[in-house]
């Protein structure tokens, strides 16, 4: 069993400038990011700077549409993850990032560069989504625990659902643009 971790300076350091945007889903959000990060941590081999690059990715990947409510937000999120790493000295990690960020919301597998590391967390969003009716073959006892180290927070339903809807039945045209076949 993949021992769980229940602290990364780099979630926290990349989430605590937003805190007090992300309001009361700062919380949800930020348990949400462990959560990813932990089931990556579980279905992708420990090698170097997995655990960081899974970090970034899980405190980016959805975060402009926590700030702003425009659900096209894949770009943007990618953009920040990108000057993230540009500040860090770790610029190679780019390509990798934004194929993470913009294939989370695959239905499909991806199985294009850096598939592992993708396709973790594709399945850790989906899991997450689906409130873990979907956990492709990932214990039940590891989702449990999860779960119950980083408990999913009202608050951040409370505040995804409604911005979700809301951008839906204002863009009916295309009302979930981050979504990927």
């Amino acid at each position: 069993m993949v021992e769980i971790v229940t602290e990364s300076a780099l979630i926290d350091e990349i989430l605590g400038p937003h805190q007090k945007g992300l309001g009361t889903g700062y919380l949800g959000y930020r348990n949400h990011c462990f959560r990813m990060l932990n089931v990556g941590r579980y279905l992708v081999p420990d090698e170097p700077h997995r655990d960081d690059r899974f970090a970034i990715m899980a405190a980016f990947h959805d975060l402009p549409f926590f700030l702003d409510g425009d659900l096209d937000y894949l770009g943007g999120a990618s953009d920040w993850a990108r000057d993230h790493l540009v500040g860090m000295g770790r610029e190679e990690w780019e390509p990798e990032m934004r194929a993470m960020i913009h294939n989370h919301h695959k239905v499909r597998p991806y199985t294009g560069p850096s598939a592992p590391m993708v396709e973790a967390m594709r399945k850790a969003d989906w899991i997450d989504v689906t409130f873990t009716k979907v956990r492709f073959g990932i214990a039940r006892s590891f989702i449990a625990e999860l779960r119950a180290t980083f408990p999913l927070n009202e608050a951040y339903k409370g505040v995804a659902m409604p911005m979700i809807a809301r951008y839906a039945f204002s863009h009916v045209s295309r009302p979930l643009p981050m979504m990927r076949w």
